[in-house]
């Protein structure tokens, strides 16, 4: 058999290790858009299969974060991890990791609401998911449409209304509010167009952060009918690997670049709506996750000491998030949108990596070598410069980790108390402005 078919065979087999030394052998296999397909396939697949084995004990956080060691479906995800690395060392997933190596805004952390307006375009208002009116409205809607029922048919309103609330709670126990989910996509329209564009976000910045997607869905029906998702009580999702960050919550013991990079995968859905529609409306449980994974990281404080990841460099570290992901998804825009196109047609996974590529292509975008700018503590609010300051003499990268810090889950950490004082201080000598301005 020539390399082409033994290749088309592993594939076939989700036989994703041997497919992956057969490409490496053999880097003159021309990666047709068929094949292409089928790497992917057998990338869903080959999880798919690993998850639902009795050897799994693999687990997807409510954010789409997997992690999980020693498992069936572990070993699947670190072969897919060095199939996404072989296809991007080939040419084939050239913006796969294209801002991997920095931040797009580097230099300070301390991202106060001034510099996250200045830079991004957007207030902490619009980055703040809202509460939606969308269940009270549909709950007025069906109580209308219920009363229309009981006057023309003579039902009881009460009987009605009580196989409503039974009708729904069986929805939510049975197929996790799926019906109820149809129900106001058909009433509002705008609501899908929503879910879309936010779970596009997380997807396609966790590509450009070189993190593998294994997976999304957009709806419940779909995670119902998705192994990788329906034991979790989700109506949307996408999910990614972050083999670094597994490793070293294995570990007990997380870098400040593994923090920064989960924290602009999770905040892109929330920047992803806001840039279409003004003001992000989903995203609070994104939100959670973070405050949850941050807070774990405190580990067991000294008595009398003040938690390094408090409320307010949590609120931090979520705006520094949410600046990242907003300038990566302006700067790859035509992919964002190529993606979106190909979601809403229901594609899978092949065709969604294919139209971030294609994409990227057709408009010349390729990978990021420096960053859009600097954050700079100077002045009241920090500023945004364009121009590298002479005293940055290397960037810290958001894949190996070279920011030199780390939080240990048992032990408290100077660096993080350094932080946290770094950001109380700095927005304290904010107060203080602001009420000599006002005096």
């Amino acid at each position: 058999l020539v390399p082409e078919d033994i290749l088309d065979s592993y594939l076939q087999e989700n036989s994703l290790s041997e497919a992956v030394e057969t490409f490496r052998k053999n880097p003159e296999i021309k990666l047709t858009r068929k094949r292409w397909a089928s790497c992917f396939d057998a990338i869903e697949r080959s999880i798919i299969k690993a998850q639902t084995g009795e050897n799994d004990d693999s687990t997807m956080r409510s954010d789409g974060l997997v992690y999980g060691n020693d498992s069936d479906g572990a070993r699947a995800r670190n072969e897919m991890t060095t199939l996404y690395r072989l296809l991007k060392d080939l040419n084939h997933l050239r913006l796969f990791g294209a801002a991997e190596d920095f931040p797009l805004a580097s230099g300070s952390h301390i991202v106060t609401p001034k510099v996250l307006e200045a830079v991004s375009g957007l207030d902490m208002i619009a980055l703040t998911p809202k509460r939606t009116n969308v269940l009270l409205l549909a709950g007025a809607a069906l109580a209308f449409l219920e009363g229309l029922v009981s006057f023309y048919s003579g039902i009881d309103f009460n009987i009605l209304a009580s196989a409503t609330i039974l009708l729904f709670l069986l929805d939510k126990l049975f197929t996790n509010g799926a019906l109820f989910q149809s129900l106001l996509k058909f009433f509002f329209p705008d609501f899908q167009k929503k879910v879309v564009r936010h779970e596009a976000g997380h997807f396609l910045v966790a590509y450009l952060l070189g993190l593998p997607v294994e997976g999304c869905v957009l709806s419940a029906w779909d995670a119902l009918q998705d192994e990788r998702f329906e034991k979790r009580e989700v109506s949307a999702a996408t999910s990614f690997f972050d083999p670094i960050l597994l490793e070293q919550i294995s570990n007990s013991v997380v870098t400040r670049s593994s923090i920064d990079r989960y924290s602009v995968v999770v905040m892109a859905g929330i920047a992803a709506e806001a840039i279409n529609f003004g003001r992000a409306e989903g995203g609070s449980s994104d939100e959670m996750a973070l405050v949850s994974f941050l807070s774990q990281l405190n580990g067991t404080p000294k008595r009398g000491s003040t938690l390094p990841w408090n409320d307010l460099t949590i609120r931090n570290q979520a705006r520094w998030g949410a600046l990242q992901a907003v300038l990566l998804l302006r700067q790859y825009k035509d992919c964002y949108e190529a993606l979106v196109n190909i979601l809403e047609k229901g594609g899978t996974l092949g065709d969604c990596t294919y139209a971030i590529e294609e994409a990227g292509r057709e408009n010349g975008l390729n990978p990021m070598n420096e960053p859009l700018g600097y954050i700079l503590d100077e002045g009241p609010y920090g500023i945004w410069s364009q121009e590298k300051p002479k005293d940055l003499e290397r960037e810290p990268t958001l894949q190996s980790g070279n920011y030199n810090q780390s939080t240990s889950f048992g032990i408290e950490l100077q660096t993080l108390e350094d932080y946290r004082r770094e950001v109380e201080n700095r927005l304290k000598a904010i107060d203080a402005r602001l009420e000599d301005f006002y005096d």
